[in-house]
């Protein structure tokens, strides 16, 4: 996997990141500033990609992600029906906190809020969420299917991209936390290391 070619973008910014509301995997729309950091994605990354055919489209199902793809694939003159996506590309889910700020969550679910806050992974959200132990699994998952030599554009979420960074480099779990989730750049994966590129 050393070998492969990966650039990890989180999709652009949402009507909830505005709103610093947890997506988990419910869904918001793109703002015009999201549009605009998609374009821009696509931008970047057509100087980077040599040859820009040679590299798969790849995006979570959920739709803001599937969005910045799409204009992505627009500015790079890809069809749009060459992305592919993988459920294992979701973001973390939040359960029936799905959608919520976190001044809602802490006023309906106080004790369960707090419990969270202690132990975020081994303690999921209520309702089918995950820890952060589920997702940096599923990122541990994803990396290994990778084929050897693969040429990858892969649009994601934040949480799913900091636990694929720190699968990638082999860091301790206890640092993904303490990776950022920018909007205003990427990451390229190769060679065992992690670049942040900036748009």
């Amino acid at each position: 996997m050393r070998d492969a070619d990966i650039f990890l973008l989180r999709h652009g910014e949402t009507i909830w990141n505005r709103e610093r509301r947890v997506q988990g995997h419910k869904d918001s729309p793109l703002t015009p500033v999201g549009l605009e950091q998609a374009r821009r994605y696509g931008v970047r990354l057509a100087g980077l990609l040599r040859p820009v055919d040679g590299y798969r489209l790849v995006a979570s199902p959920l739709g803001r992600a599937l969005h910045t793809a799409t204009i992505v694939a627009a500015v790079l003159g890809r069809p749009a029906h060459e992305i592919t996506t993988d459920d294992r590309l979701k973001e973390m889910g939040w359960g029936r906190w799905d959608g919520m700020t976190a001044a809602e969550i802490e006023a309906q679910d106080p004790e369960l809020w707090r419990a969270r806050i202690e132990d975020r992974w081994t303690r999921p959200p209520p309702g089918g969420g995950e820890t952060q132990q589920d997702i940096l699994d599923r990122a541990r998952a994803w990396l290994a299917s990778i084929e050897p030599e693969a040429r990858l554009v892969v649009v994601g979420h934040g949480a799913l991209g900091r636990a694929i960074r720190c699968a990638y480099e082999g860091l301790p779990p206890a640092a993904m936390l303490d990776l950022d989730q920018p909007q205003d750049a990427f990451f390229r994966l190769r060679g065992g290391s992690v670049t942040r590129i900036d748009i």
